[in-house]
């Protein structure tokens, strides 16, 4: 009786023994029907695959792996087999970490830390304390707000932002920002390109030393960007300007501020509500 092709699941992975002999493309039905008739029982894990019982071609496996994805859910990590040259070579291929766990373990990571840093923008951005502003603001140009300050565009040289809250410019500041203009020393100053010639927030004061100018990180230059964005902000009485994290987002003190005053606003609202209710 002419031997059959098998498939057992071990340990590490699946089995798929072959027969020696005969011609390899009488085998595929079979392959196919194994595959197919494992598929539920494999469901979607990463597994490894081992090809035994005969020395196939390089695009003999390919075969076997494009019908391994067929017909199943199950992503293959690694492929072993009796020719060693041929498996080295299909595993360089498949690469360290063909599933991609790090990299999607990475990117929850990332998102998480965004979703972070996103909760903690709304209290500042949130439109009952934030003026927004479209487009750029030119040499003359002076806006002031009671609260936050957003400005989508670049903050020129001669512009200036004046802010009881933050200023946020999703352009180049080139021109003149202050933050927490009211005296709050939490506050601070954001900009995609930090490049200004006076910083106030509270009652601390910075101007910028003469430099080579950067190159421009407007939202509305097609240059390509080499800075990260920056955060200006008091450290021990001076205005320093480091990047943006979401470590520094989520600690900072203004928003900490912001998220228990809109708090009290919503007990309050619904306090007011109560009560006419109850009129």
């Amino acid at each position: 009786m002419a031997e059959k092709v098998t498939l057992k699941g071990v340990k590490s992975g699946i089995v798929l023994r072959l027969p020696e002999g005969g011609e390899f493309e009488s085998l595929l039905p079979g392959i196919e029907d194994k595959f197919k008739n494992a598929a539920e029982f494999l469901g979607s894990r990463h597994l490894i695959l081992s090809i035994e019982g005969r020395n196939i071609s390089e695009q003999e496996a390919g075969q076997i792996l494009i019908l391994l994805a067929e017909n199943t859910r199950v992503k293959c990590e690694g492929i072993v087999l009796d020719n060693k040259e041929l498996e080295e070579r299909f595993q360089r291929l498949l690469g360290p970490d063909p599933g991609h766990e790090k990299e999607l373990a990475e990117l929850k990571k990332e998102r998480s830390q965004m979703l972070k840093t996103i909760e903690n923008l709304q209290a500042a951005v949130d439109p009952r304390n934030c003026r927004v502003i479209m487009g750029n603001l030119r040499s003359g140009a002076n806006v002031e707000s009671q609260g936050s300050v957003l400005v989508i565009g670049d903050v020129k040289p001669g512009a200036s932002v004046t802010a009881g809250g933050c200023v946020f410019v999703l352009g180049a500041l080139q021109g003149n920002a202050d933050a927490g203009a009211f005296g709050d020393p939490d506050a601070f100053i954001f900009a995609m390109d930090m490049d200004p010639i006076q910083l106030r927030i509270s009652d601390a004061m910075a101007i910028a030393a003469d430099s080579s100018p950067k190159q421009k990180k407007g939202i509305f230059s097609r240059k390509e960007i080499e800075q990260p964005p920056e955060v200006a902000l008091i450290s021990e009485g001076h205005i320093v300007i480091t990047e943006l994290t979401s470590d520094l987002v989520k600690n900072n003190r203004f928003f900490k501020k912001k998220r228990n005053t809109a708090k009290t606003e919503a007990d309050n609202e619904a306090e007011n509500g109560e009560t006419d209710n109850n009129k």
